[in-house]
């Protein structure tokens, strides 16, 4: 399982950059003038997929668990845990822009209006700034949440199972949840598992809400010419697609492997999984934009 892990890794390496690459190019090449500013996200979208795929490709991340111990490690030339900090912050643009991405869709389809607001400098520097302040309250949660001291038993049995497991031996650059140690309860994990789970269970449910209102507002108005109607409506079955390989690929096998530990669960064979998934998310993200809109297909 671990070989297989690893191939998929490697190749989506690749794929994940030559796609998004391509996609990119579709979308300054192809894209029809109804799309409006809906075609900046789509470039956002391809290029924050080709920075994730290349901070996964340097970073080289990894879980591991033991019993109630979980470990988020990445192994590079620098062993240090903010690496690994960054690393994980850096999908909060995964939260981010598929909410972005829901309330362009929104407005789209109930304000027209505010649409425009997308191509106005003040808000984009907006979403600027909440996607910055996202991802360093993220990377903060990280480091002072997480424990991961060289010296802790956390963080030696995560290195021995990683030792164990990879054949490397590494000193540093461990995020470390320790829930259970001789029968005490780890209140600060717990509290930043908490976090974690109310992070990834928000957005899905943000998700779902507006796409229900979306759909259900195509479906009722009377407002949208038939043509108007088959655009929005294709477009937001592309946009629910899009969404659905992030919740499946990122935000589930997160949820799983954050959550086993705190119930001393062993999740050997979810925890090799989560990785490879997880790589798989920018190559299929592009290949579904690719496929499911007709301009670039």
């Amino acid at each position: 399982l671990l070989t297989i892990s690893c191939i998929i890794e490697n190749f989506n390496k690749v794929a994940g950059i030559a796609l998004n690459l391509l996609l990119l190019y579709l979308i300054s090449k192809y894209s029809r003038s109804s799309l409006g500013t809906y075609k900046y996200l789509l470039i956002v979208f391809a290029s924050s997929d080709v920075l994730l795929t290349i901070v996964h490709g340097c970073v080289n991340h990894q879980i591991v668990s033991v019993g109630s111990t979980f470990a988020s490690v990445a192994c590079t030339f620098i062993e240090s845990r903010n690496i690994t900090a960054i690393y994980c912050a850096s999908f909060t643009l995964v939260f981010l822009l598929s909410i972005f991405n829901f309330l362009y869709r929104f407005w789209a389809v109930k304000h027209p209006h505010l649409v425009q607001l997308f191509a106005k400098k003040w808000f984009v520097a907006l979403l600027v700034i909440v996607a910055a302040s996202t991802f360093f309250s993220w990377y903060a949660l990280c480091v002072m949440g997480a424990t991961g001291d060289i010296d802790e038993i956390g963080t030696i049995v995560a290195r021995e199972e990683y030792r164990r497991r990879f054949g490397i031996t590494l000193t540093d650059g461990f995020l470390v949840l320790d829930h259970w140690r001789d029968g005490k309860f780890n209140l600060r994990a717990a509290l930043v598992l908490l976090a974690c789970d109310t992070t990834i269970i928000s957005c899905i449910s943000f998700v779902v809400i507006f796409a229900f209102l979306c759909f259900n507002h195509i479906r009722k108005t009377d407002k949208l010419s038939e043509q108007t109607r088959r655009l929005q409506s294709k477009l937001l079955v592309t946009l629910c697609a899009q969404t659905a390989v992030p919740i499946a690929f990122v935000f589930i096998p997160y949820f799983a492997v954050n959550n086993l530990p705190f119930f001393d669960i062993d999740g050997h064979d979810i925890n090799v999984c989560c990785t490879a998934l997880i790589s798989l998310f920018p190559t299929c993200d592009a290949m579904v934009i690719i496929w499911l809109m007709n301009d670039y297909r």
